[in-house]
């Protein structure tokens, strides 16, 4: 039988008589890949509960057995942790504070430091750039307000944070415990994207030419998110997001040779249902995106162009590639708490983690006769029983704060057990 996972190999005649029945032929193990997109703290944290809702559903497979790991801002943190060998249970453990876990918490100071030696720079050039604005009103008639703020925002420093803090975060970690901060040293293919800012170029770290560049640096340059935080400087180049270009850069998966890849995509555009009210004088209507103000109007809009060109990549890559199967893991259309969460928000990380891993398990459970045909292309054994156990569990305790966080806090194994005797 011929096929994207090549030739199975067929008896030319029948076995002697007394002979041994010859082995049923195995399906040859297919390259795999996992992808984790953007979409700030929100995101990262959301593909961190959707990888441990992945590991119940594998029987034979988990998450850090891929043999390409593709990450894009958030996705890079989480995917440069999956490379090095750390399990979603432990980096859930990190999320939700509980001990034992494998290296310390992270902060909010040290994800957003502040870009003090820019605003003290911007500080000492205020007057003389006060008065080129000064005089750029003088001399042109007619300038309107959004004219005179993009003059003043020249002076600006090139963004509120640095990323330096994310870097000497994973500095540590990667230090610890037998895992590697040198893409050259991991025994998995890991690849970082970031944006040059002057060329518009794509850079993937970890690929040529980039191989030398620590993976905490990549990191910190994959997730360099326009204005918010300022560009990394790396041998030469000044590098920022690298959602920009993508918000998954799926086809860096398909052409390192991977024929089943997942991506998980925190990032997708809310499709009001109209069911939410908002109070008005004369009591009550329909909430719009418009009434959550215009950072949510941006967001909106950068989102529903990121998706858009996603599906259209997964499209165009299996019509070029017929033999690759790509499975795509994201929130649902309505999903209000992934909408209404900002990218930034660090202190519902908890919340979110639990949100992705209880919705990604419950989508699992009603896809699986789909899922179960493509993974067995590949070589990989996938288990109803387990997810629906746990489905059942999260069912009974969806709205017990306490029991949720024992979910979030045990093992996989546990877990199992634990429906079972439920």
């Amino acid at each position: 039988m011929d096929g994207p996972m090549g030739d199975v190999v067929k008896l030319e005649k029948p076995p002697k008589k007394g002979a041994k029945p010859a082995a049923k032929p195995r399906r040859r193990r297919s390259r795999t890949a996992l992808v984790l997109g953007g979409g700030g703290f929100t995101g990262g944290v959301y593909e961190i509960g959707a990888l441990r809702a992945l590991d119940l559903l594998a029987v034979n497979r988990t998450v850090n057995d891929f043999d390409v790991f593709v990450g894009t801002s958030a996705g890079s943190f989480v995917g440069s942790l999956a490379a090095n060998g750390v399990t979603p249970e432990e980096m859930m453990r990190v999320v939700n504070q509980q001990p034992p876990s494998p290296f310390r918490d992270v902060d909010r100071g040290q994800l957003m430091r502040p870009n003090i030696g820019e605003f003290v720079q911007s500080a000492a050039m205020l007057p003389l750039r006060a008065l080129a604005v000064l005089k750029t009103v003088a001399t042109q008639r007619g300038l309107s307000l959004v004219d005179i703020a993009a003059e003043i925002a020249q002076g600006l420093p090139s963004g509120l944070y640095s990323t330096r803090g994310v870097e000497q975060y994973l500095d540590g970690v990667l230090a610890e415990d037998g895992r590697v901060n040198d893409f050259r040293k991991l025994e998995r293919e890991l690849y970082l994207t970031a944006t040059d800012v002057d060329t518009c170029e794509r850079i993937v770290l970890g690929g040529e030419d980039w191989e030398h560049v620590s993976i905490a640096k990549a990191v910190s340059a994959s997730t360099a998110l326009p204005m918010v935080y300022k560009p990394v400087e790396l041998d030469g180049r000044q590098l920022i997001d690298g959602g920009i270009r993508s918000t998954t850069n799926v086809d860096i998966a398909v052409e390192r040779g991977a024929k089943f890849i997942v991506v998980v995509n925190p990032l997708v555009p809310y499709v009001n249902d109209f069911q939410k009210q908002i109070p008005t004088a004369f009591g009550s209507r329909v909430r719009r995106v418009a009434d959550m103000g215009f950072a949510q109007i941006g967001y909106q809009t950068f989102k529903l162009l990121a998706h858009q060109r996603l599906h259209e990549a997964v499209r165009h890559w299996k019509e070029r590639y017929p033999g690759v199967d790509i499975i795509l893991i994201e929130p649902q259309p309505n999903d209000q708490l992934m909408f209404e969460t900002n990218i930034m928000n660090f202190t519902r990380r908890v919340e979110i983690a639990r949100h992705g891993f209880e919705s990604v398990t419950i989508k699992l459970a009603e896809d699986y006769d789909d899922l179960k045909a493509i993974c067995a292309k590949h070589g990989i054994e996938i288990s109803a029983t387990r997810v629906r156990k746990v489905v059942g569990k999260l069912s009974r305790e969806r709205e017990k704060t306490a029991a949720w966080r024992r979910i979030l806090e045990q093992t996989t194994g546990a877990l199992l057990r634990q429906s079972e005797d439920g």
